[in-house]
């Protein structure tokens, strides 16, 4: 694979004696092939953290190929756009220059091969497009865009360059490359919960006021969920009030954004009350309204019991 010359060796070969549509080929074939150029990402490392902006930043190992092992190629340039898919689009920024990675700049690595390690970082972007981290939502992406120049003055991008080459795993061909905004969430732990339900004669709930329940917040398959082991829903009020624990709801935190969604073993789901998430100016205390479709809530205070602090978080 590293060796492109005895790759093209096979090409040719294969070329001469099989048809472009024989099915045992790993690559499909053209007769009206050209030489070209690409760069194939060999790793990358880091991210794009919405909490930590500062540090955030992605590195990428990328090697340059073409007829000369990369001898022919001038320069590798990259632009980027932010993608706004969580407000509609509204935030959208469009693509435009970030740098270029002339030949002179490339190295040759230990396979033989010129090569050049590549940093993306996320401060870079905001600059790059003349936003601050305030125009830019957790969740959201950067879209970069990868194109190369031979010295002959032809250009390889995202809209010449064949999908095989792109999606293929014996090539990787970098031409377009989408990095996300994560929101990392760490909220699991062991938690004491205070809580006084809101009385709703209607539906039989009573008004009870519990102090300092142990409850356990376990992380679920998904990123940035949880679930309360002891009672999923209403936060370890059910037992007290029918000696039963409700069972199917879930808490999500998507950066820093505290939701509950999910339906109990009787089918009524379970919400946060608009406007009620809050965190105690230490840190130390979240508080909230949950509330489910059969009319029981309560308003809660949780801590964790080692005595960790809790994320600005709201809803």
């Amino acid at each position: 694979m590293k060796n492109l010359k005895k790759l093209m060796v096979v090409f040719i070969a294969a070329i001469t004696t099989v048809s472009c549509g024989d099915p045992e080929l790993p690559v499909e074939l053209f007769p009206e092939m050209q030489y070209g150029a690409y760069a194939r990402k060999m790793t990358q490392t880091g991210e794009f953290n919405y909490f930590d902006i500062s540090n955030s930043s992605i590195t990428m190992d990328v090697e340059y190929y073409d007829e000369a092992n990369g001898a022919n190629i001038t320069s590798f340039d990259i632009d980027v756009e932010y993608v706004d898919n969580i407000t509609g689009g509204a935030k959208s920024v469009a693509r435009t220059d970030l740098k270029t990675i002339n030949s002179s700049e490339f190295t040759t690595n230990a396979d033989g091969y010129l090569s050049s390690v590549i940093t993306l970082g996320f401060t870079e972007a905001l600059g790059a497009l003349g936003i601050t981290s305030a125009d830019v939502d957790g969740g959201a992406y950067f879209r970069y865009w990868f194109t190369i120049t031979k010295a002959d003055g032809t250009v390889y991008d995202y809209n010449n360059t064949g999908p095989n080459l792109m999606s293929s795993n014996a090539f990787s061909a970098l031409f377009r490359q989408n990095i996300s905004i994560i929101c990392p969430s760490d909220l699991a732990g062991s938690l004491l919960v205070s809580q006084t339900t809101i009385a709703n004669a209607g539906v039989g709930w009573p008004a009870i006021t519990l102090t300092d329940v142990p409850l356990t917040l376990e992380a679920a398959s998904a990123p940035g969920v949880y679930i309360v082991a002891e009672d999923n829903g209403s936060w370890g009020s059910w037992p007290e009030v029918y000696g039963s624990t409700s069972n199917g709801p879930s808490v999500a935190d998507a950066c820093n954004i505290l939701s509950m969604s999910g339906a109990d073993q009787y089918g009524d789901t379970y919400s946060l009350t608009a406007g009620t998430v809050s965190v105690s100016t230490d840190s130390k205390t979240l508080s909230f309204q949950w509330i489910n479709t059969w009319g029981e809530s309560g308003d809660v205070t949780a801590k964790y019991a080692d005595g960790s602090s809790w994320p600005d978080l709201t809803n």
